[in-house]
């Protein structure tokens, strides 16, 4: 029971209308695509940020720790 992939052939050319839908929805997708991947670099600056500052912080503490005794 497998079905046929029926081709649809059509003879007209490629609309206006429809070039710039195809052209408007490339372009939003584009930006879509731009700002879900700088949100995530941005994400992940922060976490690297935030382990950055939290080292800074256990490494003072751990000096003065060190240099008290």
């Amino acid at each position: 029971m497998s079905k046929e992939v029926v081709r649809r052939e059509t003879k007209r050319p490629l609309t206006v209308r429809h070039g710039a839908a195809v052209v408007a929805v490339g372009i939003l997708g584009a930006i879509v695509a731009f700002w879900v991947l700088s949100s995530i670099v941005g994400i992940i600056f922060f976490f690297v940020k935030l382990a950055v500052v939290v080292a800074l912080i256990a490494g003072v503490f751990w000096l003065i720790h060190r240099f008290r005794r």
